[in-house]
């Protein structure tokens, strides 16, 4: 499937002038249809502005940031006829407010993805593929710079872009919350992964590109033979992360195959790989987080 074919006939809403993020997302909730008119979850004007609200401040569907000026809306309302695709794009910038941030940031290109149902299926094959849209210069910028809902449908290689059939690792990715430099005392490091119950942690750089990674059994490896002639804390107490860091690491990025990602953890007997963007580590896939995807109780099996 390609984007065009996602996107709703009439889902492009350009040069909107709204005040708030709640308007734009109004705007886009009443252009909905259930197949014989609004469906009915929304079909109520008081119902669809609470939507709205709701939607705004995040109690309610999925909110994520692709770039500065970039936003995905996710929600799931019974009685749409199919998942689609619909886009708004604003002649000034709001801000939005649901994302949690103490200073909400702004923005003027709002992906607004809605479901019948399985709303975490369909955004973990869609999402990777808008926020690919959203991070080509060329794209964001010609979509921006659009004056209309033809202009729109008509920037080079947007309706083209391929949306995969499977699912890929940024579906599964697991954001990375923790991360240590080699100058970090193993003390530090296993103090992090004892209250943190990490089973790894990653060793950056200056510029967040992954060194190494330190596991659980890296750590064990490194102070159970050193203790033998002393306590562990003694042997915690020196050394520092590049010590005991294993330094051949396998990396992978976010839109690879998650099935092929799987396939190398089953094959390397490993936990976790990192994912990378452009060299800069985001997170981890993990097993666990590749078998609730493909397996999760919101996955469709066709």
């Amino acid at each position: 499937m390609r984007i065009g074919e996602f996107l709703a006939e009439d889902g492009v809403l350009a040069t909107l002038e709204v005040q708030t993020f709640e308007e734009v997302l109004l705007y886009l909730l009443e252009g909905l249809s259930g197949g014989e008119g609004p469906p009915e979850a929304v079909a109520d004007p008081e119902v669809r502005l609470k939507w709205a609200r709701d939607l705004a401040f995040g109690s309610r569907g999925e909110i994520a940031r692709f770039h500065d000026d970039v936003v995905l809306v996710g929600t799931e309302i019974e009685g749409v006829a199919e998942a689609e695709l619909r886009v708004a794009l604003l002649r000034d910038p709001v801000e939005v407010t649901g994302e949690g941030r103490e200073e909400p940031a702004t923005a003027r290109l709002i992906f607004f993805v809605v479901a019948p149902r399985r709303l975490s299926s369909v955004l973990a094959r869609v999402a990777p593929v808008l926020r690919r849209i959203a991070s080509t210069d060329l794209l964001r910028e010609a979509l921006l710079d659009a004056d209309s809902p033809e202009e729109v449908r008509e920037v080079r290689g947007f309706l083209d872009v391929e949306i995969p059939k499977d699912f890929v690792v940024q579906s599964a990715l697991e954001p990375v919350t923790w991360r240590v430099y080699p100058e970090t005392p193993i003390r530090e490091v296993l103090d992090l992964m004892a209250r943190r119950r990490l089973h790894a942690v990653p060793v950056v750089g200056d510029e967040y590109e992954v060194l190494g990674i330190i596991t659980s059994g890296d750590a064990l490896g490194y102070l159970v033979p050193r203790a033998r002639t002393g306590s562990l804390e003694e042997a915690a107490s020196d050394g520092l992360a590049r010590d005991i860091m294993s330094r051949s690491v396998l990396c992978v990025t976010e839109e690879q195959p998650l099935r092929d990602v799987a396939a190398q953890l089953v094959n390397r007997d490993v936990e976790q790989m990192p994912v990378v963007r452009e060299g800069e580590l985001i997170g981890f896939v993990t097993r666990d987080t590749v078998l609730r995807t493909l397996f999760g109780p919101s996955t469709d099996h066709d």
